[in-house]
This record gives C-alpha cells, structure tokens and sequence, in this order.
C-alpha cells in the first residue's frame, strides 16, 4: 500500500510540475519527429553531444506533457526496481519494503530532487538516461553470480544497441560506467574467464554511444565560447586542482562522497577484520561513483542535479554491503516498531505535503501568468509582468533553476516569449510564502495543468 502511494505522490507532483527553464528553449520550433531530428542535429554540432536526452526532451515536449507525466511516473518506478535488483541481485522477487525505502532514500538524500525527477528536461537528463544504464548492467551482474547465465544471439544484438544508449547519456555517468566496465574487463581476464557475445557486443556498443557523446563538436565549441579554457598549461593545472578540491569539498557537504567512504570503510572491516568476502560488485560500483565524481574536475561548473549518478551508484553500493553484513533488527526497535512506524508517517506526511504545497503554488502562479497574457493580449499588449515561479524547496522543479528577470533580455525571458508568441516578459518583485485554498484556487487545480498551457500559446 505505502509503495503505491509513494508512485502516485510522484504521478502528482508530475501533474502539478509545468514547464521550467530549458523547455521552453527545446519546445520552440517542434512540430514533428523531422523537426527533433534537424534540430538534435543541430545541437550536436553546436552545443552538447547528449543527443539521446534531448532528442527525449524534445519528443516529450512535442508529445506533450500529460503523457510524460505518466511515463516518467513509469519509468521512476522501473529505476527504484532496477537499483533494487542491484542491490539485492534477486531478478524474480521484488521486496516492497525495500522499494519503499529507497523512495525515501532518495526522496530526502537527492538535494535537487525535483531536477532529477520531475523536471521534464532533467528527468530525460538523469532519471532516464540512468535508468537505460542501470537496465544494461542488469546482464553483466547475473554473469558475475552465474558463469552459465547468457543470452540469445538476438537479444545480445539488442544488447549492442542498449550499449550505444547507455553510452551515449551524460558525461559523468558515462565517465562512470565506462571505468565499471574496464574494472569488469580487468577483473575477467585477470582471472582468465572468456567472455560471451552480450559482453563483447554490449562493451562495443556502449564504447561507440561514449566516443559520439564526448566526440560531439559542440562540446569544444560551447567550451570555447563559454569557459575560455586557457592554453596556459601551468594555470590548467591549477584550476583542475581547484575543481578537484570543490567538488571534495561540495560532495561531503551534500554526502555523495560520504556515502562511498562509509561504504570502503565496512568493506575494509568486513575484509580485514570478520575475514568476510564482499560481492565484487561493491568495489565496481564504487569505483565508478567516485569516477562519475571526479571526472567533474575537468569541466567548469558541476551543477547539484549532475550528482545523480552518484548518489544513485553510492546507495547500490552501501545497500550491496549492507546486505551482506546480515544485520539484525535491535529488540528496541522491535519492541516499539508500531510507534516508530506512526512517528515515521507523521514526519514524512509533512514533508510530502510540504512539496505538494509549494509544487501547486508554483503551478497556481503559472495559472496566474497565463490569464494575464490572455487578458493583456486581448487588449493589444505584448509585454507581460510575471513574478518569480521558483520557490526554495529542493522537491520543487524549479528549485535552483533559473527564473524570469526583470531585465527582459535574460535568456529565459526571451525564449519564453517565444514560446507563448508574445513581445517580452519583465520579471516583478514577488515571493509566494504561502497557499491558502479557496473556490478560486481549486477551480485553478481542477482545470489540467497542459490545457492552460495549450490555450495561450496557440492562440497567439
């Protein structure tokens, strides 16, 4: 029961989440596939190389937001299930009270929840592209538990393809993934073990979707034109070093590196100490989490959402440990545990209500917004006030992202008024401190939150 309602406490909050920053930019001049298409390859010339994400961005946005709603919905579950699996290595049973616990683990841990999750360009950014990797390691842990496990010819030339996705998602998680398999390659041929077609295909297929997303020329090219990266050797150096010790720093402080130095700590006790083997996909994970880490040092901002993989490879990992340090429930808790239950639901009925408060008040300033352009448009006016939508709750999609401006040449301002066919948009002072219901406010949340959209932005 909880498990269910935790999946439909996120359908929610994907229904109350609109539109935020980077969509509008990805949304303007989509009206098909052949538009996504000229435009990814547009992007990958010019911009990034993560064309499978965007090119995900893109086809949501054009197929609109209610279906992503329940997609995304879908495929959050099935990225709980597969950390699951890794966790736990059991493919046939799914431990409800495991799945509930990881709901909430990352529901407090993940410090821009809402980017990651629910945010329809960083969901296909993060969640989706760490749910296609977590899907294609699946192979590899039941080889490493089952030298007999293998896989049909056809599904192992599928496999090549999931390889290209998986490699072809984002920097740092391709970072990290691409040294978990050179220790998998490392680990096998040290101890002389042949690999099986889904193996060679699967590491082919990923090494070709890494090298197209690294390889992108609009990688080199934003680089140049944002960052100036220096051809002074001596001052690289010094800044990589400088990164390195910000992200040391900024990962303790958010704890995405704790949890991998609690992780090597038990692993050390565990060897050294209790003379206890640990699964050799413990070590795997972890070593590509601090590579997805540190492979950060060699760009110039590392946004919190961009953790993900991190904290994603560090809770497999400390959860595989855990699991195997087969412990037992202390008689305190046991005793008192329908208290310690009702305690729990309380604290976290707040913080879910918390989210749901702030997430439909920013979806109530957007209604706002959007019955002021179609009262200001009736009446010959193309510039629109707007006050902020972000409200400083990490749950919140527009948590940390760039907001309206008052100056109207800001970029988000800008692509906005694009997007809605209007003149421009100017930022006004204004913070929503609280929601209060009332007829007016619930007949707002009653109309669907895409129809308000729909209405402004194709009649202009």
């Amino acid at each position: 029961m909880g498990c269910i309602l935790f999946i439909l406490i996120i359908f929610f909050l994907n229904h109350y989440t609109l539109l935020v920053a980077d969509d509008f930019s990805y949304a303007i001049g989509i009206n098909s596939i052949s538009d996504i298409v000229v435009s990814q390859y547009n992007h990958y010339f010019n911009w990034g190389g993560r064309s499978i994400a965007h090119f995900l961005v893109q086809f949501w946005l054009l197929v609109g937001k209610p279906l992503f709603n329940i997609a995304n919905t879908i495929v959050y579950s099935i990225f709980i299930l597969l950390v699951q699996f890794h966790i736990t290595g059991n493919r046939k049973k799914i431990q409800l009270w495991l799945f509930l616990a990881l709901n909430l683990i990352f529901w407090f841990l993940i410090p821009v929840w809402g980017q990651n999750f629910i945010w329809l360009t960083g969901s296909c950014n993060y969640l989706w592209t760490t749910t296609i990797i977590l899907f294609f390691l699946v192979p590899y842990r039941l080889k490493y538990d089952n030298s007999e496990y293998k896989i049909t010819f056809l599904c192992s030339l599928l496999f090549f393809l999931l390889g290209i996705l998986a490699g072809w998602s984002n920097e740092n998680s391709g970072s990290a993934v691409l040294v978990f398999l050179i220790v998998y390659i490392s680990i096998k041929m040290h101890k002389k073990v042949k690999f099986v077609l889904f193996e060679i295909l699967g590491i082919i297929g990923f090494l070709i979707g890494f090298v197209l997303l690294i390889s992108a020329p609009g990688n080199y090219a934003r680089a140049e034109a944002e960052y100036q990266i220096s051809s002074n050797n001596f001052l690289f150096i010094m800044n990589v070093l400088e990164r390195f010790l910000s992200i040391t720093f900024t990962s303790l402080q958010n704890y995405s590196l704790l949890i991998l130095i609690v992780s090597i700590f038990i692993i050390f006790d565990l060897q050294f100490h209790k003379k206890q083997k640990v699964h050799g996909f413990s070590y795997y994970f972890i070593i590509a989490a601090l590579a997805g880490l540190y492979s950060m040092v060699l760009s110039p901002v590392f946004p919190l959402r961009v953790y993900f993989i991190v904290y994603v490879f560090g809770v497999i990992a400390l959860g595989n440990i855990l699991g195997q340090m087969q412990l037992s429930m202390p008689g305190i808790i046991k005793r008192n545990f329908p208290i310690i239950i009702i305690c729990a639901m309380l604290f976290l009925s707040f913080s879910f209500l918390q989210a749901g408060r702030n997430i439909v008040g920013t979806y109530i300033r957007w209604y706002d917004f959007i019955v002021n352009i179609q009262t200001e448009t009736k009446n010959g006016n193309y510039i629109i006030e707007a006050n902020p939508f972000a409200i400083p709750l990490k749950h919140n999609a527009t948590y940390g992202i760039d907001d309206v401006f008052k100056n109207r040449d800001y970029w988000l301002n800008v692509v906005a008024s694009r997007y809605f066919g209007i003149e421009s948009i100017i930022g006004v002072d204004g913070v929503l401190d609280r929601l209060s219901f009332n007829r007016r406010t619930i007949n707002q949340l009653l109309i669907p939150p895409w129809a308000i959209i729909r209405a402004i932005r194709f009649t202009n």
